[in-house]
């Protein structure tokens, strides 16, 4: 393994410190920010909405994750509806989409808007369509500092070990975009400005974009 600079060891270690105890980052972030952190349940297509109204969203992998949170999740968004083996029996307030596709653009611009509301009724601030596109924005521009990150692993093998990168992928789980963001570029050593994020158009709508997603 190459020498490898303080600002990069010091990402790996911070990554590999929030996915062996979650709930201290969880929790940090909570008391900092008075938001509320949502379990999200897979397949959930959408985590710019709760964002938007300046809730946590975390994408629970495991029963055992929900464990390491140490009630820290104080509601429930589920791509179908959660088993008993997953989310905690009665766990509220929760939001489910139906097992069913839409049929329609319309049919899932109605979902999508039950949940930007179902959002803001639990953070008690919904979210302005300004938000909304900065969240899109914050989401987007993560997934392009993934890319570069999993480019970069697999051209320079020695570049982390494959524990390293599960670390630094799993503390996204558990983190803002924005701060997972601050992170992926500490550790590419790049400036996360110079990194392009897909617009979506920025106009009309940002319901509509997400609700394009649901097709």
């Amino acid at each position: 393994m190459p020498a490898r600079g303080r600002v990069v060891l010091e990402g790996i270690r911070f990554a590999a410190g929030i996915a062996s105890d979650p709930s201290a980052v969880v929790s940090l972030w909570k008391v900092a920010t008075g938001g509320k952190a949502v379990g999200c349940l897979p397949p959930v297509h959408v985590p710019e909405l709760p964002h938007a109204a300046g809730l946590l969203p975390i994408l629970l992998e495991s029963r055992e994750d929900l464990s390491l949170l140490s009630g820290q999740v104080d509601a429930w968004l589920a791509g179908v509806e959660p088993s008993a083996s997953t989310a905690p029996p009665g766990a509220t307030p929760r939001f489910t989409f139906p097992r069913v596709p839409p049929a329609s653009i319309e049919e899932a611009l109605d979902r999508i808007e039950a949940l930007a509301e179902w959002a803001g009724a639990v953070s008690g601030s919904p979210a302005s369509e300004g938000g909304i596109w900065k969240s899109i924005r914050a989401y987007a521009g993560r997934r392009s500092l993934l890319d570069a990150l999993d480019e970069r692993f697999a051209r320079e093998t020695a570049f982390l070990t494959p524990e390293e990168r599960h670390d630094i992928l799993r503390a996204g789980i558990f983190l803002p975009p924005e701060a997972h963001s601050r992170l992926l570029s500490s550790i590419l050593g790049i400036d996360p400005e110079s990194v392009p994020v897909p617009a979506e158009g920025e106009r009309g709508d940002p319901l509509i974009v997400l609700a394009k997603r649901l097709m």
